[in-house]
């Protein structure tokens, strides 16, 4: 059986202090719990009990489970290039690359889109508040919402609301690269 990593209570309490601004001495006559004992749990030389847990994060606005947290370790997710999933449009003018970690796509999407001289993506409206993103890497490209166009040229990002009609048209005679964020909104 693996052992559980137990929660780093003393940095978590000294990360909210700081994060309010709050010195020792201050958290200290919010909280009623002594310097002293204050200044041992963010050491980690000392257990709270959990009636003083409850007081520290009471008079840090937090809820005692963010003191109780244990911090994840540091760690760079990565998606290799040629595990990323690759979709061609049916007229084969636009080539879609998925980067998106699978456990995040239930509120953030990634693309890596490229749309060859005429190739367009048409979307329909995704749930209310959904917003994308676009980014054009090269190229030249037209993004309509609804009624409205605007032209966006290398370098330009634009933000439009995606829970209308929208799509993303290539204007130019050369190859248009885009990296597009679908961000939906809990």
């Amino acid at each position: 059986m693996q052992q559980q990593e137990l929660p780093s209570v003393g940095k978590n309490i000294m990360y909210f202090r700081k994060k309010n601004k709050l010195s020792i001495n201050e958290l200290s006559k919010r909280s009623g719990v002594s310097k002293s004992m204050l200044s041992q749990i963010e050491q980690e030389n000392s257990n709270p009990t959990v009636v003083t847990v409850w007081k520290i994060a009471r008079s840090l606005g937090v809820n005692v489970e963010k003191l109780l947290e244990v911090k994840k370790s540091v760690n760079i997710e990565v998606i290799r290039g040629n595990d990323i999933p690759v979709v061609h449009s049916e007229d084969n003018l636009c080539t879609t690359r998925i980067n998106s970690p699978v456990h995040m796509t239930d509120n953030l999407e990634l693309y890596q889109v490229t749309l060859k001289p005429g190739g367009k993506i048409c979307s329909n409206p995704h749930y209310p508040d959904t917003e994308e993103f676009i980014t054009v890497l090269s190229g030249s490209i037209i993004v309509t919402l609804e009624d409205t166009k605007k032209i966006l040229s290398k370098g330009d990002t634009a933000r439009y609301a995606a829970d209308i009609s929208h799509g993303i048209k290539n204007n130019g005679n050369k190859n248009a690269e885009v990296y597009l964020v679908v961000w939906f909104p809990k």
